[in-house]
């Protein structure tokens, strides 16, 4: 993967000193590989192909649930869901930044590919990405949420979860808004422009970014409140500890609101900065509270263990839409990423002359990712299908009762 990319990233961003009349003979080949977009995108797939493979293997282990006749089949496969689902959010919640890196080393290469990849044509993809990545955010919680209902412990967590999808609701809405409307003549006029008076404001990457990790905050306390439902900390700092955290959040949702408000009266260069803070803020409040909610689950008095297998059908459905909507994302911003170089084959060293030297039109590009990602989709139910051939499942029981029982 790490070679494709350097051939990938070497067409959209070659090294400075390489231009159109440069030997290609004196091109060192590190040189070449080691460009400025290579390693921002080596992360960023690494961690999509794992949020990609949580989502695979949470949409097979639905399709086995659905399909189970067990009571010992379900609850394996419920099991087996719920790591799947584990492994795609934990590393969704990281992913934006990687994406966030990925795009700044972009803007900071070629501000005028930056601006054709957020601000030119390029820009109502974006408009998509958002909402199919609130899709994943707003899934994934659910699914979590519902797995709270065979978790011993966990319905004096459950109130709360009312104000967390208050949270996401409202950040996939503010990222989801257009900075420039799609309106006719008349409408503009009313409007004043093609910016709306009210929406215009919530159209800007400060409030984009706010939402945004607002959002990656709430989903890790759902995760925690999760974590920690059928337990109770049994050390004598438990309350401090807890207490602790709540401050981190609060703090990380401070900066983030902050400098959110901010950036809408400074310059767009001091803005941009404004978003390495937000991304601090938010990954320390993740790192500390961690380790702190792991220390304080030494020698915790277990309220009961995981039921595994009582989940609603429609949970499992979820699961699904996250494998979807995931494949869905991959090909459109695989196309935002490739298109933006437009009719050059090496940006700026190479051109692309021919009658072909055309990005293609969102629409028609859209469709196009959508077929494969349904020809993608028919094939991986194929592989489904054969699995389920077998008679017995692969679960293994034991005299003692459940093969799992914990997280």
């Amino acid at each position: 993967m790490f070679i494709a990319n350097s051939w990938l990233t070497y067409m959209m961003s070659p090294p400075r000193d390489i231009t159109p009349t440069t030997d290609p003979t004196t091109i060192k080949l590190w040189h070449a590989i080691a460009n400025a977009t290579w390693m921002p995108i080596n992360v960023h797939r690494v961690i999509a192909n794992v949020v990609f493979g949580g989502a695979i293997v949470g949409a097979y282990a639905s399709y086995r649930f659905l399909a189970a006749r067990t009571d010992e089949e379900r609850a394996h496969y419920d099991w087996m869901g719920y790591v799947g689902n584990f492994i795609a959010m934990s590393a969704l919640i990281v992913l934006p930044f990687a994406g966030y890196w990925l795009g700044r080393e972009i803007y900071q290469y070629d501000q005028s590919m930056g601006i054709t990849m957020m601000g030119g044509f390029m820009s109502w993809l974006w408009v998509i990405q958002a909402f199919l990545i609130a899709v994943l955010f707003l899934t994934g919680n659910y699914y979590l949420w519902i797995g709270m209902g065979r978790i011993p412990g966990a319905e004096r967590f459950r109130p709360y979860t009312k104000y967390l999808l208050i949270v996401l609701v409202l950040g996939a809405i503010v990222w989801g808004t257009p900075h420039t409307m799609i309106a006719d003549s008349k409408e503009l006029a009313a409007m004043g422009g093609s910016h709306h008076p009210f929406l215009g404001a919530l159209g800007v990457m400060s409030a984009k970014n706010t939402a945004v990790n607002l959002m990656i905050l709430t989903t890790f306390l759902s995760f925690l409140l999760y974590r920690r439902a059928n337990t109770r900390p049994v050390v004598p700092w438990a309350r401090t500890g807890t207490i602790i955290q709540g401050a981190m959040f609060a703090v990380a949702a401070g900066v983030v609101l902050f400098y959110g408000i901010r950036g809408y009266f400074v310059e767009a260069i001091v803005r941009i900065g404004f978003s390495v803070y937000q991304v601090l803020a938010v990954l320390s409040c993740i790192v500390f509270v961690t380790v702190i909610d792991i220390l304080m689950a030494r020698g915790a008095q277990s309220l009961g263990a995981i039921q595994w297998g009582k989940m609603p059908p429609r949970s499992q459905y979820a699961l699904f839409i996250l494998a979807v909507t995931f494949t869905w994302l991959m090909g459109l911003m695989g196309f935002a990423r490739s298109g933006i170089r437009q009719y050059w084959h090496v940006w700026q060293v190479m051109q692309d002359t021919s009658k072909y030297a055309a990005t293609p039109a969102l629409g028609y590009a859209s469709k196009m990712i959508s077929l494969c990602v349904l020809i993608f989709l028919a094939l991986v139910s194929f592989v489904f299908w054969l699995g389920g051939l077998a008679e017995k499942s692969t679960y293994v029981s034991t005299e003692k009762g459940p093969g799992h029982v914990g997280h």
